[in-house]
């Protein structure tokens, strides 16, 4: 099989087995792979040396608060950031068949109690079964 593989690589006209083939064919996957960790492992290793470079770090203090920004931005999906970006929980516990918080923007309780009731009237729905994340008042503009 070794040599019908490497016949059939330098003599171009001679015929190659489908295992021949398929030897082939994860040579070139298990290539393509090692090439991937080994550029992965250089950029891991350029990331560390340059976060440790005192010498950087005095140069360019500016970098030091962009790269927290970038580092947080990339890291969305840790809890620890989640737990951070939660709001406080209430002391006062919500009220029976209540969804959670209601962001009004810019407008006031009476109207947007004035729109849940009318959402619920027309949907047919009681008013507890439905959540309200945010209400909007929007600026028509005038022509």
């Amino acid at each position: 099989m070794g040599l019908m593989l490497f016949s059939g690589v330098i003599d171009k006209t001679a015929k190659i087995g489908v295992v021949d083939a398929l030897l082939l064919a994860l040579i070139g996957i298990v290539i393509v792979f090692i090439v991937l960790i080994a550029l992965m492992l250089i950029v891991t290793i350029e990331g560390k040396i340059f976060d440790g470079s005192e010498k950087l770090q005095k140069a360019h203090p500016e970098w030091g608060e962009k790269l927290a920004e970038v580092k947080s931005k990339m890291m969305f999906w840790k809890k620890a950031d989640k737990a951070a970006a939660q709001p406080e929980v209430q002391s006062e516990p919500l009220a029976e068949g209540t969804c959670g918080e209601l962001k009004l923007i810019n407008t006031d309780e009476r109207d947007a109690a004035m729109i849940m009731a009318i959402v619920a009237d027309s949907t047919g729905t009681p008013l507890n079964e439905l959540r309200f994340k945010s209400i909007k008042k929007m600026e028509v503009e005038e022509k």
